[in-house]
């Protein structure tokens, strides 16, 4: 089922030699490893938690280091919120590292009005640095 207005692309995925789109159905190859980046774009709420979420925990492994690109993000609520938080437990148990970059201005006002922004690794430029 895609869902409108939301989509992922992940790039650098080991097993697929590159980039692989997914849409609102969430499947897509195995991959993860190293500097994967998850570009994440258009609502994340209700209707796109799931899928987001699906992809996330494919690629939040154990030492992975995993960049959600966030500068595309017109909407979070509080479902998309939770995916992320939930996200970021995995990679905290797991010793992975994820870090949000280029959140966009929807994003950060949602980390701040929910007091969560310290949860999470930001790279406000966009560099894959973060903080």
């Amino acid at each position: 089922m895609a869902v409108e207005g939301f989509s992922v692309e992940v790039d650098n995925d080991p097993d697929r030699g590159g980039a692989a789109a997914v849409s609102g159905d969430g499947k897509d190859g195995k991959g993860g490893g190293p500097a994967v980046t998850v570009t994440v774009a258009g609502d994340v709420d209700l209707a796109a938690a799931d899928t987001l979420w699906s992809v996330l925990d494919e690629y939040v492994r154990p030492g992975a280091q995993v960049v959600v690109d966030c500068s595309r993000v017109a909407f979070l609520d509080s479902m998309g919120l939770r995916t992320l938080i939930r996200a970021q437990h995995k990679a905290g148990s797991a010793g992975a590292r994820l870090t949000l970059a280029a959140p966009s201005e929807a994003v950060l006002r949602v980390l701040q009005l929910a007091g969560v922004s310290d949860l999470f690794v930001l790279d406000i430029s966009g560099s894959g640095s973060g903080r």
